[in-house]
Order: structure tokens, then sequence, then C-alpha cells
């Protein structure tokens, strides 16, 4: 038990001992021997041992020898400044000052001087006197103002000293500071009476105590002191309880001063203390107040009760055990004790303390029953009791803190807020009300929360910025929810990146915005965003949310890494089944790339070494059923359902076996008599049943079921819209596409706003193919491409224009122009197209001789001939058309297709300025057989290698025309690409070739070819491969006389190449680069230059007039057999340019070389589309070729 001690001295009526009125004399000892250093530092602390006790006449001996040993010590002129400054000498301190000035200019010494005397004779003085007169008169706070404006905390010597740091001292605040500096003050002027009286009493009341016993115990030191010093330390002593300490202190007191005018007194407390600290009833009562003090209240209690035996009216004991009481909740049975201890307080002495305490255990106890009341729900009570107590302390926040929490269980947040503004009026900074308040608003309206957090002052703000952070936090998710639920994809990641900064070891934060920028194809972000989680969150939360989004991402082994990284001890039932899930689905994984290498038996036994499950039965079935074995696969499925006759994977899957087997007797029975029962929320089972209603026909039932999952949906259901989409896109291509723009908008490619109307911009920039696309989001894309490109008319017009500058002039030479315009529309449920061209070729001019004529093997133009009597005659040479070209009208070709390409037909006619012209055309039919692709085509195409050929020609000589040859006859090509790395291909034809006046031949072709996919990604590809083609002709009609064809023809042609092709694009370009080497060998046959007698015949009849009877010279008549070997290349490259919604602009070229063979090609085109085309430019480009070069 501490009490506050008496107050020694009035601060207005302090005795400066020593240093006010007389005192008796008393003589300096002699000089010790020694240095003059240590001389003077003796006699220094002289001088301040004389100003301490007050002692004149030692001071002014000290000085004189002071001065005598160090005239001119600058330390010793700053001391004897003092002394005589403050004995009011003002006459001797100037001169002291002006002798400092003179020895000490810039020192330290001169400083602390010029201080000393602006505060006792400078301009300071005024000001100094006001603010002792404000101390004087209780006005501490404007004296303190003076005094740091004087002195700035730091007051120059002993007595100004005192009165600031005593000064300081009275107020709370000042107190630790005060006492720091008068302590170092007592170092300078040691035995100061005043200077220790004023440090014990600030000890004291800094609660320490042994400090301040210590410091007048110093004071007794002095004898005109001890007086003063023992009735100071026996005021504090009496009122202190009997306990070991105050007993021993109580001796040494006795020890110390032995004529104290109260010794008698001492003595008797003494005994009487003594004699209770040595009663075992009394010592427990200590006992209980130091274990009061630690806190364990329990045994105080019991230290108590074993107190009160011996002492039952004991008030601090009686009090104490109430305290204990009250501490543990007890406050019915500690008031009982605080009154029993106000009962026990001995007449004289304050009672206050129990009487306070009982009202306060009373307050509390209401407030125990109104909390016990309002935890109950008794909401009535609560109140009653809660307002009770408010009236007994109305100043107290408690039962206003109670009666807010009242108001809130009713949920009457008006009454609540005026009752927290109550309080806060009561007590405006306390950390209670502004929680509640804080609560409040946080709960009602955040942004008033906002606002009165910022309000409030830095201290408290500084409480509250995690509460802001939570208002910032709670707002974001609620903005990144509302994005979410708009399919505003871009938007909720923006938000989600805000949140992880505020939150970056936030697990399903990092896992949901993982996925989401994954599906937006940021995979790198994506990654980094879990990596960077994980790295902040070492939490078994965290590695089951890292694990569950890598294995999202098929990345099997790196979470079960993750999963492994936890120790199996601390793993959940969530973590078990994933690592359980990710086990099987690696062996799955491996079974299925084991049969896409081709090694299905492989993985047929390795499946068939895990143990037996309806699973692994399912699993052969679908390999069957994708090996077209439905047979095999209707085995498998009944095996499960004779087991397990209600697995509805197997109910689906036997369906489509049946259907497979093309037994749709059984399945329409089945789907008819007994369908399996899909559950509603099934939805990929409900899906696979309108797959079922498809294949069997029966696309408005289908349909049916998707409708319903649509209309049922609850979240997005991209594969529904798009599987409607697909039963809908033949009848109602527009509705198909709307449908498409839900299933992109589901799947977060485009923003719900966009579908709904659609945004065919929007809708055609989502269908662009992106590396990161998994299936679903593939066949969005895939299918919106070629269903927007079909209902989405273009217009082309190209000029493609090829040159041949190896060949002979006028005969094999060649340049063509060719202009083209080219409409793709729909039409009839596929899609239509039709075109224009027109044709400019020119061959060259012939050589002339001075009579303007000239003998080239073409036509009848070189022709040997043998007269009657044998005589050879050579045909005067031909003067017509020196300058073979020709300028066409227009030609026209019109095509239709079907939407899958199963059926491709076209029909037109060669252009209207052809010497010879034709109509022109083929059919072709495509399909599949098991694993291979097949297609046959019938058609009757032009031979271009010439102008002869192509659009045939006049016989200058005759007049008779010729040439215009096309193939006649059936292509089959057969083909192997699962989408892999390799690939075959085989081309098998024959042909019948006719032209006017031009003999028949046949060819006979075969090419086959490998390619491996080097690169096969959406915006690049890099081909290889190998090609190897084998032609036969009947004939060789190579030649350009009449009767010839113009035409590539050797009897057999052998070629390997290797060719090489890249692609590439972006946004808005497309580039295409091919090339190939071949080697290659020809062989020819002899056979006639006129290899149609009766023709020729005529060209004769028209010469025999003139020259009698002719008929064809033998010699030189018949070409040679040849074979030839060689070499050649081919570069091909081709670009196009996006210009807008719908512009493109694309340009083409190729460079041929070979031995006799070196066309060049180029094609510049612009393509637009009637509607917005925002999708992927072509890759590889493939410009629109003359419809002379269809095939």
């Amino acid at each position: 038990m501490v009490r506050t001690p008496p107050s020694l001295v009035a601060a207005s009526g302090l005795v400066l001992i020593g240093l006010a009125g007389p005192c008796a004399a008393q003589a300096l000892p002699a000089t010790p021997g020694g240095t003059v250093a240590e001389q003077r530092q003796w006699l220094l602390q002289q001088v301040r041992i004389g100003e301490a006790s007050g002692r004149q006449g030692l001071i002014e001996d000290a000085l004189a020898r002071l001065r005598m040993l160090a005239p001119d010590d600058r330390s010793t002129l700053v001391a004897i400044l003092e002394v005589q400054l403050s004995q009011q000498k003002m006459e001797d301190a100037d001169a002291t000052l002006q002798r400092l000035r003179q020895l000490g200019a810039g020192s330290r010494e001169l400083a602390a001087g010029e201080r000393l005397w602006r505060a006792y004779r400078g301009d300071l003085q005024q000001e100094l006197q006001q603010a002792r007169l404000f101390a004087a008169g209780g006005r501490s706070d404007e004296a303190l103002a003076i005094y740091r404006r004087l002195f700035n905390d730091d007051p120059p010597g002993l007595q100004l000293g005192l009165e600031y740091w005593r000064l300081r001292g009275t107020q709370a605040s000042g107190r630790d500071a005060a006492i720091r500096e008068l302590t170092a003050l007592d170092r300078s002027y040691p035995g100061n009476t005043t200077l220790l009286q004023t440090l014990s009493q600030l000890l004291f009341a800094a609660g320490r105590d042994a400090d301040a016993l210590a410091a007048l115990q110093r004071m007794g030191r002095n004898p005109e002191a001890r007086a003063l010093a023992a009735d100071a330390e026996w005021g504090y002593l009496q009122d202190q309880p009997a306990d070991e300490r105050n007993v021993r202190r109580l001796q040494e007191f006795i020890t110390r001063n032995p004529t104290f005018s109260d010794i008698a007194l001492v003595r008797e407390r003494y005994a009487e203390q003594h004699k209770r600290v040595s009663d075992p009833s009394w010592r427990a009562g200590l006992r209980g107040q130091q274990l009061l003090d630690a806190g364990r209240n329990a045994e105080a209690e019991r230290a108590f009760l074993q107190s009160l035996r011996g002492y039952p009216r004991e008030a601090e004991f009686l009090g104490g055990l109430g305290m204990a009481l009250m501490r543990q909740g007890r406050r019915e049975q500690a008031i009982a004790y605080f009154q029993r201890a106000v009962q026990a307080t001995p007449a004289g002495d304050t009672s206050d303390r129990w009487r306070d305490l009982i009202t306060s255990t009373r307050y509390w106890l209401l407030l125990d029953q109104a909390d016990t009341a309002l935890a109950a729900a008794r909401l009535d009570d609560a109140q009653a009791l809660y307002s009770q107590a408010r009236r007994q302390q109305p100043r107290e926040i408690n039962a206003i803190l109670g009666l807010v929490d009242v108001a809130v269980a009713r949920g009457d947040d008006e009454a609540a807020e005026r009752q927290l503004q109550a309080a806060r009026r009561i007590a405006p900074r306390d950390a209670n009300v502004i929680r509640k308040l804080v609560q409040l608003y946080g709960r009602t309206d955040p942004q008033r929360l906002e606002s009165f957090i910022n309000a409030l002052p830095a201290a408290q703000r500084t409480l509250y910025a995690e509460d802001l952070r939570q208002l910032r936090i709670s707002r974001l998710r609620e903005r990144r929810e509302q994005a979410l639920a708009a399919g505003d994809a871009d938007a909720a990641i923006t938000l989600g990146r805000e949140l992880r900064r505020e939150l970056p070891g936030d697990a399903w934060l990092a896992y949901a915005l993982g996925n989401e920028l994954r599906t937006a194809g940021k995979l790198d972000e994506a990654d980094a965003v879990v990596a960077d989680m994980a790295a902040r969150n070492a939490g078994i939360e965290a590695r089951y949310a890292q694990a569950l989004y890598l294995s999202g991402s098929d990345r099997l082994p790196q979470a079960l890494a993750v999963l492994e990284g936890v120790p199996r001890a601390q793993w959940d039932d969530d973590m078990r089944a994933l690592s359980e899930r990710l086990q099987r689905q690696q062996l799955i994984d491996h079974l299925w790339e084991l049969r896409a290498q081709g090694r299905e038996a492989e993985a047929i036994a390795l499946l068939q070494q895990q143990p037996p499950s309806a699973d692994n039965q399912l699993i052969l079935a679908e390999w069957a059923r994708l090996r077209d074995d439905h047979a095999q696969a209707l085995h498998y499925y009944q095996q499960v359902l004779a087991v397990q006759p209600d697995n509805l994977d197997a109910q689906l899957g036997r369906l489509q076996a049946w259907i497979g087997t093309g037994d749709l007797v059984s399945a329409r029975r089945q789907m008819h008599d007994a369908p399996p029962v899909v559950a509603d929320d099934a939805i990929g089972q409900q899906r696979q049943l309108a797959t079922i209603w498809t294949d069997l026909h029966e696309d408005a039932k289908a349909l049916q079921i998707l409708r319903a999952l649509l209309a049922r949906k609850s979240g997005p259901d991209a594969q529904s819209w798009r599987d409607a989409a697909r039963l809908v896109r033949r009848e109602d291509p527009q509705q198909a596409l709307d449908m498409y723009a839900q299933a992109m908008a589901d799947n977060g490619l485009i923003a719900p706003s966009q579908a709904q109307p659609r945004d065919n911009r929007a809708l055609t920039l989502a269908s662009r193919e992106t590396a990161g696309d998994d299936w679903l989001r593939r066949s969005l894309r895939s299918d919106v491409e070629t269903l927007y490109q079909q209902e989405n008319p273009t217009l082309t017009v190209m000029q493609d224009s090829g040159r041949r500058s190896d060949g002979t002039p006028g005969i094999s030479k060649l340049a063509r122009d060719t202009r083209i315009a080219h409409l793709d529309a729909p039409f009839a449920g596929g899609l239509g197209w039709a075109r224009i061209e027109q044709v400019h070729f020119d061959a060259g001019r012939f050589q002339t001789d001075a009579d303007g004529a000239y003998s080239d093997d073409f036509g009848s133009c070189d022709l040997g001939l043998l007269q009657a009597d044998g005589t050879q005659l050579q045909a005067p040479g031909c003067t017509r058309y020196v300058h073979q070209r020709r300028s066409s009208g227009a030609g026209f070709a019109v095509g239709w297709r079907t939407l899958d390409d199963r059926w491709n037909f076209d029909i037109g006619h060669s252009p209207s300025n052809y010497v010879v012209g034709n109509w022109l055309g083929g059919v072709t039919l495509n399909g599949d057989l098991g694993r291979l692709g097949w297609g046959a085509t019938v058609s009757r195409r032009p031979m271009t290698n010439s102008l002869l050929s192509q659009a045939g020609a006049i016989d200058p000589r005759s007049g008779i025309a010729w040439g215009g040859v096309t193939a006649n006859g059936v292509t089959v090509s057969l083909g192997y690409d699962e989408g892999g790395r390799n690939g075959v291909w085989s081309n098998w034809s024959w042909h019948q070739l006719i032209g006017h006046n031009v003999v028949d031949n046949t060819r006979a072709r075969a090419m086959v070819g490998w390619y491996h996919k080097l690169i096969q990604r959406p915006d690049m590809r890099l081909d290889v491969g190998t090609t190897a083609m084998y032609w036969r002709y009947q004939k060789d009609l190579g030649g350009y006389s009449l009767g010839q064809g113009g035409y590539y023809s050797p009897q057999r042609y052998a070629s390997l190449s290797l060719p090489v092709g890249f692609a590439w694009r972006n946004d808005d370009w497309s580039v295409r680069v091919d090339g190939s080497v071949s080697v290659s060998n020809a062989r020819t046959r002899s056979i006639s230059r006129f290899p149609d007698e009766a023709l020729i015949q005529r060209v004769i009849a028209q010469l025999e007039p003139q020259y009698g009877p002719l008929q064809l010279d033998p010699d030189g008549l018949y070409t040679t057999d040849g074979s030839s070997t060689g070499t050649g290349y081919r570069l091909y490259a081709a670009v196009e340019r996006r210009l807008g919604d719908h512009v493109v602009l694309g340009a083409a070229g190729t460079l041929q070389r070979s031995r006799d063979f070196s066309p060049n090609t180029f094609q510049l085109y612009l393509r637009y589309s009637f509607r917005p085309w925002q999708g992927n430019l072509p890759l590889p480009v493939s410009p629109l070729v003359p419809y002379g070069e269809f095939r």
C-alpha cells in the first residue's frame, strides 16, 4: 500500500539555505599540494560547495585564491561571474565578463558567460521576472512558455536551473525530464539542499520511493538541513504499511537520526510494525498484497482470508480481499468486503478509496448482469440494466456502449449511432467508442466510414489504417464480382491485379486470377501470380490452391510435386482426393499418349494391369469406338452394364455404339422405350444425350435438350450454346451466329454486351486463334470463323501475271495477264461463287526474213515436201500472224460447295475471244475411309502450258485452227493426317487429252508425299517433306506444228522434290514462303511433227495447184527419242495486309527454274468483305488462281 507523502515544502516558500542571509563563517582549509591544475580543480569544487551550502566566506576565500592561482583561466572566470551575478555585484560581474571576452573569444566558456549576463542583467531580466510572477501565481503554462523562449530547455546556472525544472516537474509530462536534469545539476552542485529537496519530491511523485529516500538521506548529511530531511523522511515512513522493507527503513532512520524530535514515535512505530511483521497472519496479508499486485487473484484471496483470521478489522486486508474477489468476477462478495473495509477504517483516516470501489463494483455488477441478459437475447432486461448503470455513473461510457450493443441486436442502427455519438461527447478519443463507430459505419455506410476515419486525429487514424484497407479490399471485391457477373473478363482481371497488391498471399484470389489470366491467353502472368502467392504464403491451403491451379492446366507432375511438399500427416480429405485424382489422371494421360503414338495395344495391356473397374472398361470402350470398332465398344459397355445396370456413362455409350454399328433401330427403340435418365444438373451427360438424338437425325429433340439446359443454367455454359448453334446453323445461320456470340460471352472471349445485340466486329475479333486455347475455345473460334465467313459475301479483284522467258518467241515464250473479279456468297445452303476473267496472251514475234516470212516449227510454216519427181521442196515461209498474241473477252465460271466441303461443283467457259473455246468444270466428292481421307473428282480442265494449248491458234499458212486442249478424266486422292506432326498424301489420276485438230492423248499421273510439321502454332507453321511424282503420256504432243498440242507430255516423267513451307501471321499481316528443290528425269519417243495425217494433207492440197502433186518429205518429219535429267528449284512468296474491317490487300509471286523451263508469276489483289471481319487472316496465304488453273 503506497500513500502519497505530504508536501515537504511549498514551492513558493522554499528556503535556499546558504544562498539567502548570513551564516556562520568557516575558514577555508589550506590548499592541497599538487599541480596548478589540481589546485584549480579543488578550489572550484570549494566554490560550488560554498554555493550549495550558502557559506559566503568559503566562496570569497576560494575565489580569492583562484584569482591568485589562475587569474586568466576561463572556467574560473565563469564561476566567478555566476557568483557575482547571483549576489548582484554588477560592477564586479561586468569587469569579469569583459576579461572573459578578452581571453575567450569564440569559446564555450564565453558563451556560458554571455547567457548568464543576459539572464541576470541583460534584456531577458524583465521577461524572467514576469515568468517568476506567473509561477508564483500558479500560472505554470504561461511561465514555462517564457522560460522555454528564453532558454530553450537549457537554463544556465544552479538557481535558474532549479526555477525552471522545479516548474516543469509539476506537470506529469515534464516530470521525467525534470528528474533527469536536476540529477545532472546535483552532480555539478553536490549537496545543494533545495535541489535535493525538489528532486526527492519529484521522485516520490514518480513512484521512485527508494530514489527519493536516497536523496533525502544525502540532504541530511548537511547539518543545517538534517532536521528538514528527517521530517520529510518520517512523513513518508509513518504512512507505509507494516512490511519487512518498512521495518528495515524505520530501523535505519532511528540509527541515522538519534536526536530526531519525534524519535519516541518512530521507535513506537518500529516496535509495532516489527511485531506485526513477525506474526504469520500479518505476513499472510502482506503476501496477499504481493499476489494481488502480481495478478494471482485466487492465491491472493486465500492469503487474505488467512490474514483476516488474525486481523479481522484490518481495512487494508479486507479491501485487498474485495479486490481479489472483484478481479475474479465475484462482484457481490467484493462489495461486502469493501463495505467492511469502510467500517474498519480508523477514525481520521479516509475511506474514500473503498467507497469508490463499492460504487465502481456495483456499476460493473450491473454491467455483468446486463451482459448476461444481452447474451441470452433478453434485450429489454439488458437495456434496463445498462440504463440503470448509466444513471449511476453518467460520465462513464461502458454502460452507453452496452446500450449500443442492445440497439445493434435490435437492428436499430440509428439508435446505435445516437448512443455512440453520446459516448463520444463524453470521451471523444476513447478507442472503444471509435472502434464501435468504425464497425457500425463499416456495416451500414462504407463511404461514411472512410470520411470518419480520415477525420480522426493522426494517431487514431493510424490505428484504423487496416479498416480503411479492408474497406478498399471490400470495394475491389465487390467491383470484381460485378465484372465477373457481367462477363467483363478484362475488368475482372484488372481488379484482380489491384486486389493482389493488397492481398498478395491470398491463396484463392491468386487461384481465381491465375485461371482468368490463363483463359485470356496470358499464361506467363498467370503462372507468375500463383508462384508469387506460393512464395508469400507457406500455408497448407496455399499449397492446395497451387496444386489445384497446376492441375487445371494439365501440369499434373508439378501439381503432385507441390502436394508432396506438404507432409502427408497434414493432408486433409481434399488434398488426399486431389492426389488420388491426379495420379489416376497421370495414368490415364499416359495411356492416351501411348494410344496417340500408335501403341494402343501397349496402352490396353497397361490398363488391364490395373485393378478392374468400370472406369477402365469405359476407357476401353471409348478407344474401341474411336477406332470405329463399335462392336467391340458395345461389348465393353455391355460388360459394365451387366455389373452396374444404372451406370449412365455405359448406357449413353451403348447407344452411341449402336449408332456406330448402324443399328439405329436398337438405338431408337432404347431412346423411345427406356431412355437414359439424366439429371438436369448433369450438363455433360445432357449434352451427350443431345448428341445421340442428333446422330439419330432428330435434331429437334437434341435442340430441345440444349435449350432446356440453357434455360436452367446458373452460370456460363459455352459448350451448350455451341452445340445448339451447330444444330441450327444450316437452317438459320444468323441465329446460329447469335448463339455462338452467347457461347463466346460465356467463355469470356467477348463481353456480354457484345453478344446481345451481336457485335460482328467483336465476334470476329474473338475468333482469332490463340496458342493457349483449350479444345472448347478452339472449336468456338473455328466454328465462328467458318460460319461467319460462309455468311459474309466477299469480292476479290486480282491481277494475275505470268511470264516465261525461256521459250521460243512466237511459240513457247509466253506472257499472260489475267484480270479476275470473283464473288463468294452463301447460296442454297452452301457457299456459291461466281467470277469473270479477262485474259491477255502474248507469245512474242517470229523472226522474219527480208521478205517478211518465217519458217519456224509452228503450224505448217516449216513444211518439207517431195515433188512427184522426188525433188525436195521447202514450202514458202509464213507471213501472217507474225505477232502471236491474243486479248480475250470475258470468260465466266460459277461454283458451289457444301458447308462441310463434301461436294464441290463448278462450271465455266473459256474467254470469248479464244480461237478454240471450251466448256470447263468439275465435280468433287470428299469423304473418310477409317482414318484416311479420300476425294474423287471428275473434271474437264484446260492445258495451260502455252497459248496454243490453252486458247488455240490459227495456222498462218492454211488458216486452220487447232489447239485448245482439255484434260478430261478422274482424279482420286487419299491422305492421312490426324493432326499430329506427320502426314501423307497421294493423288492418282487418268485423263484423256482432247483438242481441236489435235491428236488425242492420254495421261496417267501418280503423286505421293510426306510432310512433317516442325512448327504448328496458331501464328506460325513450318513444314518439310518429300514429294515423288510419276507421269505417263501416250504421245509426246509438246510441239507447236499442226496437229500437235503445245503441252509438256513426255512418255515417262519422274521427279523427287524436297519442299519446305513457312507461314506466319499476326493481327494485321500474314506471310507465306515456300521453296523446293527437285531432281527429275523425262523420256520421250519419236513422233511425226504432223501427227494428224488427214489434217496436213489439207494443207498440202492447198499447195498442189502451184507445185503439182506433193507429199511429206520423211527427212526431218519425225522427232527423235530423247531422255533428260535435271534439277530445279521453286520459290513462292505471298503476303496479305489487313487494311480495316472490310479490306485486305494481298500479293504473291513465284520463281521457278529448271532445265528449259523458267516461268515466273505475280499476283496483286484486293479482297472486300461485305460485313466486318477482324478474324484470322489465312494461314497460309492462299490467293485465288485463274479458272484455267483449277484442278
